[in-house]
């Protein structure tokens, strides 16, 4: 084989990888929301406020063709307000809702106090079970400076 004959069976590889993640992007975004369906929106029911429900409706895929890795991932960029002291915290709710989160307030409720829900955890194994070839690997947000 020469240089032409391997470009053209990357471009083949490249091509039919593109191919694949257009099928099962939307699938993988709906296992993810499921995921947090199951560890968030289903351990509790809002009594101070409607549920938007802006985290689940933010999750985005990205396939590096490159690298041959699919991330997922949430692009919320706005609306989630400290009730303590209403800054804004938007970029610490993706690692809140995954690590937990106290906002020292000394309340020990489902707003001001609680454990980490592992979504991630739970998305990996559900999109795991279901794609089983597919190289994934789920990593959290760093820790917020909010």
């Amino acid at each position: 084989m020469n240089n032409n004959d391997n470009a053209y069976l990357e471009k083949l590889i490249v091509d039919y990888q593109k191919k694949y993640f257009k099928e099962i992007e939307q699938d993988i975004i709906q296992i993810f929301q499921e995921a947090i369906d199951q560890t968030i929106y289903d351990a509790y029911t809002p009594n101070t406020y409607k549920r938007t429900y802006m985290f689940r409706d933010s999750v985005r895929c990205h396939y590096d063709y490159k690298n041959n890795v699919l991330y997922v991932y949430s692009d919320i960029n706005t609306g989630y307000y400290s009730a303590v002291d209403g800054r804004d915290v938007t970029p610490a709710i993706s690692y809140w809702l995954q690590e937990g989160h106290s906002d020292g307030t000394g309340i020990d409720n489902q707003y001001h106090n609680y454990q980490g829900r592992n979504y991630l955890e739970k998305a990996e194994k559900m999109i795991k079970e279901k794609y089983p070839d597919l190289k994934l690997k789920i990593v959290n947000d760093s820790p917020p400076t909010v």
